[in-house]
């Protein structure tokens, strides 16, 4: 409840500036190169309906009157602390004393342990909360870039709301993949795969699939995925006769062309 003395400012200071802080920077510009990859792939799908995607990572305004807004907080966060002027240092330290003192009142008002405490103090530094995503859209030369709000999104056909979910889905696990070993499986699975989606986007959403080069497990009541654009599938079919206390399990390979049984192949191969 007293004001910092000198020496504590000095302390909170080089945490923010030199550890803590560097550690956010460091993060909020991973999250940024992130979002352009991902921008960059949804920018490059190309489907029947001409749909594409944008995604900004839109910083929130303060919610009290002694904190900075996002913008300026991450502008300052970013900068050289040598170049920082005494009075953005100072903004800085205030601004953070007051948010982690709210979560230390917050705490003591609802007379929570020191582990709520941290907690609380934990999610005040989590840089993720100090954004909020937008997702936009645009289509062909009908429909130019505009936020994707739950009314756009039921105006869209079966097809287009498969596609709004899962462009975005796969091109985050993709540019997550990104960060992997050159010789790491890029792995999706997918249960109820493209469930009411149309033939034609069903064949777009295997496209894309595809040009981003993942290795997939997906089932389904319906799909078999032996489309053009996959070059190669393996797909189990899974029978139960009637009444039966078993499962028959029958596979088959396409080959980008033809789609037959193992056992065929198998019975040639003999």
């Amino acid at each position: 409840k007293n004001l910092l003395s000198e020496q504590d400012k000095k302390i909170y200071k080089e945490i923010i500036m030199n550890s803590i802080g560097k550690t956010i920077s460091e993060k909020i510009y991973a999250a940024e190169d992130w979002i352009r990859k991902m921008n960059a792939l949804m920018q490059q799908s190309d489907t029947s309906s001409a749909l594409r995607f944008h995604l900004d990572w839109k910083p929130v305004r303060a919610e009290q009157e002694d904190e900075l807004d996002t913008t300026e907080l991450v502008g300052l966060l970013h900068a050289d602390p040598a170049a920082l002027r005494e009075e953005d240092m100072e903004k800085m330290v205030h601004h953070f004393q007051a948010r982690i003192e709210r979560a230390r009142e917050e705490a003591e008002a609802q007379e929570r342990d020191i582990e709520s405490f941290q907690a609380a103090v934990q999610e005040l530094l989590d840089y993720r909360q100090w954004f909020q995503f937008r997702l936009y859209y645009d289509q062909g030369e009908q429909i130019k870039r505009r936020e994707l709000t739950d009314k756009g999104f039921f105006r869209f056909s079966g097809g287009e709301k498969a596609m709004a979910m899962y462009i975005p889905l796969f091109s985050a696990a993709y540019s997550r993949y990104l960060e992997a070993g050159p010789d790491a499986p890029y792995i999706i699975t997918l249960d109820e795969a493209f469930a009411g989606v149309d033939e034609r986007n069903i064949r777009d959403m295997f496209k894309l699939v595809e040009q981003l080069h993942f290795n997939y497990i997906m089932n389904s009541q319906a799909i078999w995925g032996d489309y053009d654009v996959v070059p190669s599938l393996n797909i189990y079919e899974l029978l139960r006769p009637a009444n039966a206390s078993y499962v028959t399990v029958v596979p088959y390979h396409w080959d980008g062309r033809v789609r037959q049984t193992m056992l065929e192949e198998g019975a040639e191969d003999a």
